[in-house]
């Protein structure tokens, strides 16, 4: 049986009004409930909030190709120095000129050479066709010297073509006076001898009509025997006259013989040069490329469109080696590449292809957008920093130049893509939330002390 034990009662003093109560359970639910909804919330949001992991890497920029060293190949004197430390230039453009004076006028003697026989064959090729004389195709590109060297040349060949060509036509139109002469002349000896011979005709039939009536006695034999010698005169002028018709005949026949030996001559002569001025162009041709080619040598220069940088030659008139760097050339436009370095932890979830985001470390966090780039290669072994020792592995991520044009428009076109900017390097490797990013900690813990023995 249990006994109900009193309580003493317990009185206010007096004057004073009786104590009320106060019950703390519906504050304490209260605080408990919004702590229990805060944290629901903040599970919701664990549980669906993104917060992609990634790998983090320090960098720097490169310039796809790397600097261009600009050497030359002989060395030389230098006579001209036309670019100066950081000054942009194009591809091609002249950067050092050197004196090679003998060069100059060894070029400058076998380019008339050429440019001469060259001009020669196109006028023979012509006369050997029978047609205008055309400008080479090897005249076409000419420029400087030599443009004005194969014009003048020009003018001397088609000047000497009309020259041979109207001498030409000077023994052609002699040899067909000549033979016009001729057969005017043969056309008069057949005349004369077709006279005689009606002459002789005439006179035969006298003599015979003066022979009968001589018989009788009526004719003298003086008249009969001077007939007889005017017959013979006759005779011999008709043999003479048929001579000189021959003889004129022939004359035509010579002076048409005469034209065209004199063409056939041309011809001959055209070929024998032609050919002369073949086997001179096939020596001094080659002779002239090769002093092209060193007579552009003693001009450097830029292989590449972009900016000089260490430049090593300063003094016009200084002497500088054979295969001496005279400065080298940093690439203005082309794709930027990013050297990072990855740390091993993150390596096996990397790979070629990935996409990559890229901070300029050295600009504040909102001068210049998040830029996107491409991870495009990943060492295959690890590499150690011998200042730190600390182990990476060495990636390349190239930045497109559309992107690069992008932080030109943000920044209004101050902005200059240097060789060496620091950047960081973020590379999402896969999905996840903020949930399993808290939770990923404690779940490799426990997955280690597992297994620990």
């Amino acid at each position: 049986m249990l006994m109900r034990t009193s309580r003493p009662l317990l009185l206010p003093p007096p004057g004073r009004p009786p104590a009320v109560a106060v019950d703390p359970r519906p504050e304490v639910r209260g605080g408990l409930l919004v702590a229990a909804a805060f944290f629901l919330l903040f599970l919701g949001w664990a549980a669906f909030a993104r917060l992609d992991a990634a790998a983090l890497a320090p960098g720097r920029t490169t310039v796809a190709g790397q600097r261009q060293s600009v050497q030359h190949r002989d060395g030389g004197i230098v006579a001209a120095i036309l670019v100066k430390e950081g000054q942009t230039v194009r591809q091609g453009e002249v950067l050092v000129r050197l004196a090679v004076p003998a060069v100059a006028a060894q070029e400058r003697v076998l380019a008339s050479q050429a440019i001469w026989l060259i001009a020669q064959r196109a006028r023979l090729r012509a006369e050997q066709v029978g047609v205008g004389m055309e400008t080479p195709v090897e005249f076409r590109n000419l420029t400087g010297d030599d443009r004005a060297d194969a014009q003048a040349a020009m003018r001397a060949q088609r000047a000497q073509m009309a020259a041979r060509s109207a001498l030409l036509g000077t023994q052609q139109g002699v040899a067909m006076h000549e033979g016009s002469q001729a057969g005017s002349q043969a056309a008069g000896y057949r005349e004369q001898v077709a006279s005689v011979i009606e002459q002789e005709r005439l006179i035969t039939d006298e003599l015979e009509s003066l022979r009968t009536v001589a018989e009788k006695g009526f004719v003298s034999k003086t008249r009969i025997r001077a007939l007889e010698r005017a017959k013979a005169d006759l005779i011999g002028q008709r043999g003479r006259l048929r001579a000189a018709r021959d003889s004129a005949a022939n004359m035509v026949g010579e002076a048409r013989l005469k034209a065209l030996e004199a063409k056939q001559n041309l011809e001959e002569k055209i070929a024998s040069e032609l050919r002369d001025t073949q086997a001179l162009l096939g020596d001094v041709l080659p002779k002239w490329g090769a002093a092209r080619d060193e007579l552009a040598r003693t001009q450097v220069r830029a292989p590449v469109s972009g900016t000089v940088v260490g430049l090593g030659v300063h003094t016009v008139g200084g002497v500088i080696a054979a295969g001496q760097t005279l400065m080298d050339i940093v690439p203005g436009h082309s794709a930027v590449v990013i050297e990072a370095r990855f740390s091993p932890t993150d390596v096996d979830d990397l790979a070629v292809g990935q996409k990559a985001e890229i901070r300029f470390a050295g600009f504040p966090g909102r001068s210049l957008p998040i830029i996107e780039g491409k991870v495009t290669r990943i060492s295959a072994d690890s590499f150690v920093e011998e200042k730190t020792g600390i182990a990476y592995f060495a990636g390349e991520v190239t930045i497109a130049p559309d992107q690069i044009a992008l932080i030109r428009r943000y920044r209004e076109g101050d902005f200059a893509m240097k060789p060496g900017m620091p950047v960081e390097v973020v590379v999402p490797l896969r999905r996840r939330t903020a949930l399993q990013y808290m939770v990923d900690p404690l779940t490799d813990s426990m997955w280690r002390s597992f297994r620990e023995q």
